[in-house]
């Protein structure tokens, strides 16, 4: 596989805060990553630091191979980006700033603009200024498509949006993802669109990527289980993230389901139910 993005010990501090504490992170050609981590945790800061939006600390961090200090205009070329926050000229037209982005890309699909603004109804004479929030945000979904980029990273791309234009979007994503073979990082706290588009889930906590695997992976190895028991009889159960106690049963939550173990409390009679869990419930039992 090759690899489109690689960090090493990158650390970010502001002040006397540590928000980025040594991280290791490889993303692969055709990953679509989403990326989960509480409120503070760094996300933003980590997306911006490899975009080189924000300086980092210390560290090393590649974009197709490429420092990404020293990025060639082809590899920038390469690279879609959609903020949290809108930091386009205010004052310009859509259209305006349509034909402003545009000049910066030697690859531009007109076609896929014209798609975009019919469909979410963009007033090209309005001034950015003038756009509700929801309207903003995808202005700047637009862009970050229209370049036909290799690898895009999103950051909060659909807060703004109300339930209709994220369906739109997640759609675009979808349809990305299955037409071309381009690379995505999807930050977001709605963990129900990284369930429709994710093919990876990344966890940032404490300054570093504490959990990093295949979505179908990560909702088969972290569930629930209910073990039924004597009351007298002590099981051990590997990989253990919570675990209750009742009177009849014993209620836990694992990070891996060992199937050796499974088998062999089986053949004791030990009877298991196993319940698998959402992607914000096993969020909130890796980062509890």
């Amino acid at each position: 596989m090759t690899v489109v993005i690689k960090i090493e010990a990158l650390n970010k501090a502001y002040k006397n805060h540590q928000v980025l504490n040594n991280l290791h992170w490889e993303i692969n050609q055709g990953d679509i990553v989403g990326l989960l981590g509480k409120n503070g945790a760094g996300k933003s800061t980590l997306l911006k630091g490899l975009l080189n939006l924000c300086d980092i600390d210390g560290g090393t961090i590649t974009l197709f191979g490429e420092d990404h200090l020293n990025l060639s205009a082809q590899t920038k070329g390469l690279i879609g980006y959609v903020p949290q926050e809108n930091d386009e000229i205010s004052w310009l037209s859509v259209s305006d700033l349509i034909k402003f982005r545009k000049q910066f890309y030697t690859t531009w699909c007109d076609e896929k603009v014209h798609q975009l603004v019919k469909r979410w109804n963009i007033d090209l004479t309005k001034k950015i200024a003038e756009l509700s929030p929801g309207q903003v945000q995808r202005v700047l979904i637009i862009l970050a498509l229209a370049s036909k980029p290799a690898l895009i990273i999103f950051d909060e791309p659909a807060a703004a949006l109300d339930p209709e234009g994220r369906r739109d979007f997640l759609k675009e994503i979808i349809a990305l993802a299955s037409e071309e073979h381009i690379t995505i990082i999807f930050s977001t706290h709605i963990t129900s669109d990284l369930e429709r588009v994710a093919n990876k889930v990344a966890i940032l906590e404490q300054g570093h990527i504490c959990y990093f695997d295949d979505l179908d992976t990560t909702k088969e190895n972290v569930v629930q289980l209910v073990i039924s028991h004597k009351i007298d009889e002590k099981i051990t159960v590997p990989y253990v993230l919570r675990s209750k106690q009742h009177p009849k049963y014993l209620q836990c939550v694992v990070s891996q389901l060992d199937p050796n173990w499974l088998s062999t409390m089986k053949n004791q009679g030990v009877e298991i139910h196993v319940t698998p869990m959402g992607l914000e419930d096993i969020f909130l039992e890796l980062t509890a």
